[in-house]
C-alpha cells in the first residue's frame, strides 16, 4: 500500500501547487473579465489537494 500512499502524496502536491500558481497568476492578471467561478474553482481544487494528501498519507499507516 505504500505505493499508492506515494502516489496519491505526489498528486495532492502537485495539486496544490497548480493551484497555488493558478491563484498568484489571476491576483496578477484578474479583471473584471475573469470568470467569478473562479474562486469556487480554487476552492474545490484545494479541497482535492487536501483529500489527496490525506489518502496518501492514511495509507501508509493501513
Amino acid at each position: 500500500m505504500a505505493i499508492f500512499g506515494i502516489i496519491f502524496v505526489l498528486i495532492g502536491i502537485w495539486q496544490l501547487a497548480i493551484t497555488w500558481r493558478t491563484f498568484t497568476k489571476l491576483k496578477v492578471e484578474g479583471s473584471k473579465q475573469t470568470s467569478p467561478f473562479i474562486m469556487l474553482s480554487l476552492s474545490n481544487s484545494l479541497l482535492f489537494a487536501v483529500v489527496f494528501f490525506t489518502v496518501g498519507v492514511g495509507s501508509f499507516f493501513y
